[in-house]
C-alpha cells in the first residue's frame, strides 16, 4: 500500500509540474470548480471561487422595482412550477409596464443572491461597445485593424468591427465548455486572456457566415481597451449600473491579478442579482433608455437588436444581433434575449412591455427556431400572468 501511495504521489507531482510547464495549470482550478462539485462545466454559483474581481457598485440612488397591480394576485400554474423544479431553476422574475408582477426563487436563492451571467455577459460587453460608439470612439463599419493592428495583414485584413459584434468574423476559436483543453475552458479559467487571442485569424471569409464563438466578444473587449481609459466594469458602473438604479453591487471576474493588468472575462463571470439583471432587459426594451433618459446610443441600441439579415444583404441569420439573440413567439411577437450557459435569460418583449428573467442550473440542448426551447416556455409562463 505504501508503494502504491508513493507512486500515486509521484504521478500527481509529475502531472502538476507538467501542467505548469505547458501552461495548463488552470486545469486544477477548473476541476475544483466543476468535477469536484459534481458538474461537467461551470455553474452559476461559482462566485466563491473568483480570486480576482472588479466591483460594480450599487447605485447611489437605488430604484427598487415598483409592485404592479397583479403583484400578490397571480401565481404560476402547477405545470409551470414543475417545469422550474425539473429545470433546476434558481429564480424567475416577471416585469410588466416597468413593475413587478411575480418573483419566485428556488434552491436556496433569494433576491440578494449573486449568480453567474455566463454568456449574458456577451450582451453586456456589446453595450459597453455601444457606449464607445456613442462617444465617437468606435465606428462599427471600420476595419478591426484600425483598433487592433495585428489584423492589418492576412486573412483578417478585411474584418469589420460589426462582423465581430455579429459573430461573423470567420474565426474558429472553439465554443465547447466540456473540453478542458479547448479555447472556452482556457478563456474561463486561465490567466491572460489577451495572450490567448493572439494567434487566431479568420479561417473563413469574414462576414459570410454566422458562427457563435466567444472569442469574438473577447476581441470587442480588447478593442475597447485600446480606444478608452478604464475597463469593462467601469464602463458599466459609470454609464449604466448607477443610472439604472441597481440595488446591489455586481462583480466581474478577472483573468488574473488587477495589479498585473488583468482584464474582465468578457464572455462570462458577471455576477448580479436577478432583480438587477432585469434592468438590462428593461433598458433594451426601451431601446437603450432608462425612465426616459438615453443611456445607450439609440441608433446603436436599435442595431443591436436588429436581425443581421436586415442590416447585411449577404447574410441570412435572422436570430442574432450584436451579441444578443433574437426571436419571435409563435404568434409573431419579436423579442430579444441575453442568454447564458445554464439557461440564464433576460428576455425583452417590447410589444407586451414585458421583461422576464430566469436563472438556473440546467438547460436542455433542444432548440426551436435557432433558440433554446426554454425561452419560449418562460415567455408563455410570463404571458399567462398578464
Amino acid at each position: 500500500m505504501r508503494k502504491v501511495l508513493c507512486a500515486a504521489g509521484l504521478i500527481g507531482l509529475v502531472a502538476f509540474s507538467l501542467s505548469h510547464l505547458t501552461n495548463h495549470d488552470y486545469l486544477w482550478s477548473g476541476m475544483r470548480e466543476t468535477w469536484f462539485r459534481g458538474w461537467e462545466n461551470p455553474q452559476i454559483d461559482d462566485f466563491e471561487f473568483r480570486e480576482y474581481v472588479r466591483r460594480i457598485p450599487a447605485s447611489s440612488n437605488p430604484q427598487p422595482w415598483p409592485k404592479g397591480s397583479r403583484w400578490g394576485r397571480v401565481e404560476l400554474s402547477a405545470e409551470a412550477e414543475s417545469w422550474h423544479v425539473e429545470h433546476q431553476s434558481a429564480s424567475f422574475l416577471v416585469i410588466h409596464d416597468d413593475s413587478l408582477v411575480l418573483e419566485t426563487y428556488y434552491r436556496g436563492h433569494d433576491a440578494t443572491t449573486l449568480t453567474n451571467s455566463f454568456s449574458m455577459a456577451k450582451s453586456i460587453t456589446a453595450m459597453a461597445a455601444g457606449l464607445a460608439v456613442g462617444r465617437g470612439l468606435v465606428d462599427e463599419q471600420a476595419l478591426l485593424s484600425a483598433y487592433i493592428p495585428r489584423f492589418t495583414e492576412g486573412s483578417g485584413a478585411n474584418l469589420k468591427v460589426q462582423e465581430v459584434l455579429q459573430m461573423r468574423s470567420g474565426i474558429t476559436f472553439g465554443e465547447s465548455y466540456k473540453n478542458p483543453f479547448g479555447f472556452q475552458a482556457k478563456a474561463y479559467f486561465r490567466e491572460n486572456n489577451r495572450d490567448l487571442l493572439m494567434t487566431y485569424r479568420p479561417s473563413n471569409e469574414p462576414g459570410t457566415l454566422f458562427d457563435y464563438q466567444g472569442g469574438n466578444t473577447m476581441l470587442i473587449a480588447e478593442m475597447l481597451d485600446v480606444v478608452r481609459e478604464g475597463d469593462l466594469a467601469s464602463d458599466i458602473a459609470d454609464n449604466l449600473w448607477g443610472q439604472m438604479g441597481a440595488e446591489h453591487d455586481a462583480f466581474w471576474g478577472l483573468d488574473g491579478d488587477p495589479e498585473s493588468g488583468a482584464v474582465e472575462r468578457a464572455i462570462a463571470q458577471f455576477y448580479a442579482t436577478t432583480r438587477d439583471y432585469a434592468r438590462f432587459g428593461q433598458m433594451i426594451l426601451d431601446t437603450g433608455a432608462w425612465k426616459g433618459k438615453q443611456l445607450l446610443d439609440k441608433a446603436y441600441a436599435t442595431r443591436m437588436i436588429t436581425p443581421q439579415n436586415q442590416l447585411n444583404s449577404d447574410v441570412d441569420a435572422d436570430f442574432y444581433g450584436y451579441q444578443i439573440w433574437l426571436g419571435r413567439t409563435d404568434d409573431g411577437r419579436a423579442f430579444s434575449m441575453m442568454e447564458g450557459l445554464r439557461g440564464q435569460m433576460i428576455i425583452s418583449v417590447p410589444s407586451l412591455r414585458l421583461v422576464v428573467v430566469r436563472t438556473g442550473y440546467y438547460k436542455s440542448q433542444k432548440n426551436k427556431r435557432q433558440l433554446p426551447v426554454e425561452c419560449y416556455d418562460v415567455i408563455e409562463m410570463a404571458r399567462a400572468l398578464l
